[in-house]
């Protein structure tokens, strides 16, 4: 500390005695420990030393003494909350402490599940998700269709990240969330427990609901659209959610690619989304090991397949994917090489002659077209 009392920094004079500090250092001084005294406060009514403990040994992952404070102590607040707003599941998952959050979840009343969720989620926790997914709260599966914006408007802290609300977007359902961040496993999780992603309106729908979301807050119902789209085009949730994941891929980068045009202050986002389609689309291709593989995808289920004029298969996905522009696609190595085996169908032999070769069979074939004809 230097000698000189002008000189000394405001936080380190708190080591002179107050015999050389003048009256209005000292209110500085006074100031400045109401103020640390406050950023450190819960903000509500001050932990006991038994809380305390309780949200360390979650914290920390001490499951012994969280169990045994579970047992013992039946006046324990199990949603008591530290100075950061957090309560002991928060904590736990935060962590990724699985057996703490199981030994949580048994205990009646419990807030904040629903956070706890989405944080699992978005940190990849597959086997904790797991867990919360077992809750009682998510028996019926409504909840997992419920947003953050719809829970708050029930005055329920159920996706609450503390008592200012949710950390995470407030129209993000848990499988939004899992769409976004893709996370295949916990994508699947959720389907098999029936949530959805809900397609967004038209553009121009004019419902009670779509008019009740614009004139509250234009920006936040464009952004809740912007999410939906976002989770509907991501590769795992177009993977896992679809029965012909080809053909839901082209129709919704076509109809992203409209939105584009409508929605000019977020072209930029729906273009983005709609190339993210093509993308998947064209990584399909590029997983094929056979010549079946590359027939399903171009004309859909092989097994189910309605075949064109002559049997000639009808590459109904290849046309769509012609009418969408989809150019990566049409011009893959796997695609070109399944219409030139369509295109030499019977003259197999002929593709690996020169162009002398192919020039005089065409000449022939020409000259002798009005002979055969006849015939």
């Amino acid at each position: 500390i230097s000698k000189n009392p002008k000189k000394t920094v405001q936080n380190k004079t708190l080591l002179w005695t107050p015999k050389r500090l003048n009256r209005k250092q000292t209110e500085k001084i006074s100031i400045t420990d109401l103020e640390v005294e406050h950023m450190f406060s819960d903000g509500s009514t001050s932990l006991s030393i038994e809380e305390e403990r309780f949200l360390d040994a979650a914290e920390y992952g001490n499951v012994p003494v969280v169990q045994k404070m579970l047992e013992e102590c039946h006046s324990l607040n199990v949603n008591c909350v530290d100075y950061m707003g957090q309560n002991a599941l928060q904590l736990a998952v935060a962590n990724e402490h699985l057996e703490i959050t199981e030994l949580l979840l048994n205990k009646e009343n419990l807030s904040r599940v629903g956070d706890a969720l989405l944080l699992a989620i978005s940190k990849g926790y597959v086997r904790i998700v797991e867990a919360i997914l077992s809750h009682p709260a998510f028996a019926e599966g409504k909840r997992l269709a419920t947003s953050p914006s719809q829970s708050e408007l029930q005055q329920d802290d159920f996706y609450a990240y503390d008592e200012d609300g949710t950390r995470f977007s407030h129209d993000v359902t848990p499988i939004i969330l899992a769409a976004h961040c893709q996370e295949y496993e916990i994508v699947h999780t959720l389907l098999r427990k029936g949530a959805r992603i809900e397609r967004p309106h038209d553009y121009f729908c004019k419902c009670n609901d779509c008019n009740q979301k614009q004139k509250h807050d234009l920006f936040s119902h464009s952004r809740s659209r912007i999410n939906a789209y976002k989770g509907l085009a991501s590769p795992a949730y177009l993977s896992l959610s679809s029965e012909d994941p080809v053909m839901t891929a082209l129709k919704l980068s076509n109809e992203l690619a409209v939105l584009a045009n409508i929605e000019k202050e977020f072209k930029n986002d729906y273009n983005k989304l709609s190339m993210q389609c093509k993308d998947f689309v064209v990584g399909l291709l590029d997983l094929c090991r056979n010549t079946e593989e590359v027939e399903a995808i171009l004309n859909g289920d092989v097994e189910t397949l309605q075949s064109g004029d002559h049997g000639r298969p009808n590459l109904s996905r290849l046309k769509l994917a012609i009418k969408y522009e989809v150019k990566k696609f049409v011009a893959h190595p796997n695609c070109q090489q399944q219409l030139l085996s369509i295109w030499y169908e019977n003259l197999s032999g002929l593709q690996q002659q020169t162009m002398a070769v192919k020039f005089l069979v065409v000449l022939a074939i020409a000259i002798g077209l009005p002979f055969l004809a006849v015939i």
